[in-house]
Parts: structure tokens; C-alpha cells; sequence
């Protein structure tokens, strides 16, 4: 099963779409943003607002919980919706992770895909009653960006390193949840870009 999902993403991560103003780490269509400011420790980003279609799985780990929602969106895009329609890749592969309990104990992910712009204005509805469509409004996000492989420790330790200046730099964040992003198919061995959003409480900044 696990062979079947790094094809099905590698596949998908191979196709070229460049749309909009984007970050050059993207190379399929992504979440379109204006970089407000960076330190040595995060990027300051105002995300514009966005459609996904989202699933949330119940998992221990990470890498199960992301494999679990990513076939149920891949399913999805590859025509299991009411339009019966084939839906572009889009990049990041964005996972939402409560922080209420600890990394090992079981959580409730939420994994999502961005739709193409071209489906905003009237989604293809989900044929799968775990599968729905989500508009996440403008924000501002706290990013950490970093290489290698996402798992559940590294998400962890990079959300917990940037609140940590955030909160000697006095700025206010959401507490309650943060999301790890992966861009990139698993056999990709070099120049792979991950990254921790730390979301701020005040909306726009």
C-alpha cells in the first residue's frame, strides 16, 4: 500500500503548472502569499484566501494519519465527486495538527489539498461523506521552512522552535492547532522543502 501511495505522489508531483505569484519551491499550483517579513527563525506570510477539499483521520501517527487522508483526497481528485471530473495536483499537501495532546497519543488530523482556482466558484462535491470542501479565509502564518523528510517529531520540534521566539518576541499565535506542509514526493532525495505554520491570532498582520 505504501509502494502504491509514493507513486501516486510522486506522479502527481511531476506535473508543471505555474499560476499566479507563488513561492519558487512550488512547481504545481499553490496557495498564493505576500511575504511581510523574515528573521533568522521564521517567515512572516499574509495568505490570500482559499478553497480545499479536506478529510480528517484518526491516527497515533503522523505518517499514517497523512497517508490515510491523502488517499482519500487523491480518490477525490481522480473523479470520485458528483462531476465525476478528473481535479489537478496542487501543492503543499497540508496537514492540520491539534495541539491539545502530545506527538505519540492519538490525534485528529486533518489532511487537504488546495483545489485549482479554476474550482472555486463551484466545487465538484465529494461523493465520500468524509471528504468536503473547506475555505480557509486570508491570514497570517509563521513559517519555518526546512529539508528531509516531514514526520511527526520534526513538525513537532520546528512548531515548538517557533513559538517559542514568537513568544519572547511577544507576538500572539493560535495555541490550539499548527500545520506541517510537504511539497514534495517521497523518493525526492534532494532539495525537498517542508514547513511548520504557526498561525497568529490576529488575522492579518
Amino acid at each position: 500500500m505504501m509502494r502504491y501511495y509514493l507513486l501516486a505522489l510522486g506522479c502527481v508531483v511531476l506535473i508543471k503548472a505555474v499560476v499566479g505569484s507563488q513561492g519558487d519551491f512550488c512547481n504545481l499550483e499553490c496557495p498564493e502569499f505576500d511575504s511581510v517579513r523574515s528573521t533568522s527563525d521564521y517567515e512572516v506570510r499574509r495568505y490570500s484566501d482559499t478553497k480545499w477539499v479536506s478529510t480528517k483521520v484518526s491516527s497515533m501517527n503522523y505518517g499514517i494519519a497523512s497517508m490515510r487522508g491523502f488517499w482519500k483526497l487523491f480518490a477525490y481528485i481522480g473523479g470520485e465527486n458528483e462531476a465525476g471530473v478528473k481535479i489537478e495536483m496542487t501543492q503543499p499537501v497540508l496537514i492540520k495538527i491539534p495541539e491539545e495532546t502530545s506527538w505519540w497519543l492519538w490525534k485528529e488530523y486533518t489532511v487537504s489539498f488546495m483545489l485549482p482556482r479554476e474550482h472555486w466558484d463551484s466545487p465538484p462535491m465529494p461523493t465520500n461523506t468524509d471528504v468536503y470542501i473547506d475555505h480557509m479565509p486570508e491570514s497570517t502564518a509563521y513559517v519555518k521552512s526546512y529539508g528531509g523528510w516531514a514526520n511527526g517529531w520534526n513538525t513537532n520540534s520546528n512548531r515548538q522552535e517557533v513559538e517559542q521566539k514568537l513568544t519572547e518576541a511577544g507576538e500572539t499565535f493560535e495555541d490550539s492547532f499548527y500545520y506541517s506542509a510537504a511539497y514534495n514526493a517521497p523518493f525526492e532525495m534532494t532539495n525537498r522543502h517542508n514547513e511548520v505554520w504557526v498561525m497568529s491570532s490576529n488575522g492579518r498582520k
